[in-house]
């Protein structure tokens, strides 16, 4: 077991390095002039154009670009932001910190992501058990409807819906808008007060304010893979209550609940665990989708800001976004390989079988 969680953490690392080297080559192909953000190209001359590179460090060639970025990404700095760059009196480069940036927004993100697959779980598993137990009922029949219907709706239309109505329409849950975890102080609420345009929301913040704000979006990021996971579960559960140790519960006087919670759900779950790792990419991307209709400050309004730039792309917010979302994608896969070893752990001793192979596949 020891040497299989190793050479998973190995993977892991090698398939970070291997990311960053991608994403760093591409990054460099980006046909944006970064000298914009110092210098009005139309207008300026080659010497200052030439400057504002040196100033960006982007004159260099592209293996030391690479290494001095790795060293710096190693000691958790990722740059700054070329749309806030400024000049220190000695004539240092100085701006808002990207790492501290996308920290923030992937922590928004991430807080969407896993409210929304909890949410999701705590309704799929209970109706794909259910309709298990009652194959072609009424209520199998009207689950899978309604979950194809969901999961048949692109998750814009689905969030604009539920904020047109639930939210805007009849004033059920917020609109729009986040709130952090932690209160903010009285005097960052005085100065939104005295400072702010008109019609600034005032900052919020508590663990009741931010779920209540997420609401929404967690409805809509479950009502989008709810349908998948709910097959899977049933598909599953009705192989496993045909497996003779069942058979064996039930004979022995098991009541129907036990058998189901205790033997067949337990033996059901693993496929989800390994199919939670492999919608974690599609799930970061959902949620990007997500924050642009809720106004959420996560992953998503960061790229988009940092492409919407006057003056050209904001390189270093971008790779920044790839490097850590990507970076965040496999550490979950890793997790979830754990996971099933913990579910089951014959895993580990299926080295070189299709079944490892396939749960492989996941990072």
């Amino acid at each position: 077991m020891t040497a299989y969680v190793l050479r998973r953490l190995a993977v892991a690392v090698v398939l970070v390095w291997i990311l960053s080297v991608v994403t760093f080559a591409i990054y460099l192909k980006v046909p944006a002039d970064p000298a914009g953000f110092l210098v009005d190209i139309q207008h300026a001359t080659p010497a200052a154009i030439a400057k504002a590179h040196h100033q960006l460090g982007t004159d260099r060639p592209a293996v030391v670009q690479y290494g001095h970025y790795v060293w710096r990404a190693l000691h958790g700095d990722l740059g700054i932001s070329w749309a806030t760059i400024g000049f220190a009196p000695n004539g240092t480069p100085s701006g808002a910190p990207v790492g501290h940036m996308v920290w923030s927004a992937l922590l928004v993100t991430g807080s969407l992501a896993l409210g929304g697959f909890v949410l999701l779980l705590l309704v799929a598993v209970p109706l794909g058990a259910f309709a298990a137990t009652r194959p072609r009922s009424l209520v199998d029949r009207l689950s899978l409807g309604v979950s194809v219907a969901a999961i048949s709706t692109h998750p814009l239309v689905v969030g604009l819906l539920l904020q047109l109505f639930v939210g805007n329409r009849w004033h059920l849950l917020p609109a729009s808008g986040y709130c952090t975890v932690s209160r903010p102080s009285a005097a960052e609420i005085d100065a939104v007060r005295r400072f702010a345009p008109t019609n600034t929301p005032v900052p919020c913040g508590g663990v009741g304010h931010w779920a209540w704000h997420l609401v929404l979006p967690w409805i809509t990021f479950a009502l989008f893979f709810v349908a998948l996971y709910m097959r899977i579960i049933r598909a599953r559960m009705l192989e496993v209550l045909e497996e003779p140790w069942v058979r064996t519960a039930r004979a022995k006087g098991a009541s129907e609940f036990r058998v189901i919670r205790a033997h067949a759900l337990r033996n059901a779950i693993a496929p989800v665990v390994t199919m939670t790792a492999m919608d974690a990419g599609m799930a970061i991307g959902i949620a990007m989708y997500i924050e642009t209709v809720f106004g959420l400050p996560g992953l998503g309004r960061t790229t988009i800001l940092a492409l919407a730039g006057q003056q050209g792309y904001d390189l270093p917010v971008i790779l920044a976004v790839t490097l850590v979302a990507a970076t965040a994608i496999i550490i979950l896969n890793l997790v979830a390989d754990l996971l099933l070893l913990a579910v089951d752990p014959t895993v580990a001793r299926r080295t070189g079988r299709g079944v490892l192979r396939s749960v492989g596949r996941a990072a």
